[in-house]
């Protein structure tokens, strides 16, 4: 997985890294259930126009994130992950079970939980690894009670050496 690297452009591109603070621990909980969400169609259903309120709410959603990689706070990071106005209420429901997916991660003590990239995978954040594989377990069950689909599961440990051009 690797560090956190902000990218601030790809044009020319521009990596920023962020250091997680080395006394803390990231652990993130990634579920994958049997289900194709190709991107060409995740894209199609966002909005073209979004409201001010949703472009602020992101954009503070944005910089509290950054702020909380560099704080080494967990508690934040998930909140913020977790908190997209914009891009998951679009695309979650379309991945079957994701939103009680997303409520069981939390309700089992994720930090914060969201779709990952255009999906269908979902990520949970924790910072011990016996929290993340009890988090997996209720994910797994939850993909398979509400979107009636098998799921596979993975606990990774944030790796700090980061994303290197190569």
């Amino acid at each position: 997985m690797g560090g956190f690297v902000l990218v601030r452009s790809y044009s020319p591109l521009d990596l920023i890294p962020l250091p997680f603070p080395s006394e803390k621990e990231l652990f993130f909980v990634l579920v994958t259930p049997a289900f194709e969400a190709p991107t060409k169609e995740m894209r199609a259903v966002l909005p073209k126009n979004i409201t001010m309120k949703d472009h602020i709410q992101n954009c503070s959603q944005a910089a509290a994130l950054v702020a909380a990689i560099l704080q080494g706070d967990a508690c934040l990071l998930g909140a913020s992950l977790s908190s997209d106005s914009i891009v998951e209420p679009k695309r979650g429901p379309l991945i079957p079970g994701m939103m009680a997916v997303k409520a069981a991660a939390l309700e089992t003590g994720a930090f914060g939980c969201t779709i990952s990239g255009a999906g269908p995978t979902a990520v949970a954040i924790t910072d011990t690894a016996e929290k993340g594989k009890a988090i997996a377990v209720a994910m797994v069950d939850m993909f398979q009670k509400k979107g009636l689909l098998e799921a596979t599961a993975s606990v990774q440990k944030l790796d700090r050496t980061g994303a290197r051009v190569v």
